[in-house]
Formats: C-alpha cells, sequence, structure tokens
C-alpha cells in the first residue's frame, strides 16, 4: 500500500470503531463505547501521523497526546485537553482496578455530554486528512 491507502484504511478503520461506539451506547454498554469512541480518536490521529510523517505505519501506542504531538495538526483552542481526556477511556476500561471507577461515573448523561463533542473532534481530525 501507497500512504495515501495507509491514510485511507486508518480512516475507515476509525469509522467503523465509530459505529461501534455509537451502538454500543444506544445499547446502554457505556464503558465499551468510550473505549470505541478513543479507538476512533485514536485511528484518526494514526491517519494524521502517517500524512505527517515519512514512515506508513505509526508507533504502535495508544496515547492520544503523543500520537497528536508527533503530527503537524493544530487542533483549535481545548481540544488538546480534551484528547488528553480521553486517554482515561483507554486505560480505565482495561483494567479491573480502575474499571470500578469508570462504571460508577459513565451513565447516559455523560455519554451524551461527550457524544457532541466527539462529532466535532471527529470531523476536525478528517476534515484534516481530506
Amino acid at each position: 500500500m501507497n500512504k495515501v491507502e495507509y491514510i485511507q484504511w486508518w480512516k475507515e478503520d476509525a469509522l467503523r470503531s465509530w459505529e461501534t461506539a455509537l451502538y454500543n451506547a444506544a445499547g446502554g454498554q457505556f464503558v465499551f463505547a468510550l473505549f470505541a469512541f478513543h479507538l476512533t480518536i485514536e485511528k484518526l490521529l494514526k491517519a494524521a501521523w502517517i500524512k505527517d510523517n515519512q514512515q506508513d505505519f505509526p508507533p504502535r501506542l495508544h496515547d492520544l497526546t503523543s500520537l497528536y504531538n508527533q503530527t503537524d495538526l493544530a487542533l483549535p483552542n481545548g481540544w488538546y485537553d480534551y484528547i488528553a481526556s480521553i486517554n482515561e477511556w483507554n486505560i480505565e476500561s482495561r483494567y479491573p482496578d480502575f474499571k470500578l471507577k469508570i462504571y460508577q461515573r459513565t451513565t447516559k448523561e455523560y455519554i451524551d455530554m461527550h457524544t457532541d463533542k466527539l462529532y466535532q473532534l471527529k470531523d476536525i481530525l478528517l476534515n484534516y486528512l481530506s
């Protein structure tokens, strides 16, 4: 695959994760929805990484701020802090000692509060990639 095809692959995979997140949120599986939202943003940042670097395969890491810092992307004010907060959904949904904490705070209201922002962030990243 060439660079354009790799970027397209990551974008398409991100959109599959997005659909998974929405499906899980609608079904009340809020913690897994947050994890899939994190995957969506991670995959879009990996596409941006490929766009902005010589290599065609991004680093094997999941930290959104680290990926972002390795791109030329300039998020509007406030979004960098938001992607840092999304990192919690990756870690907290994986490890048992953090799971109870995230299950306690992850409600429909919590998901709804974040979904609008996530739509905006997804659109910012997709526009950067087009």
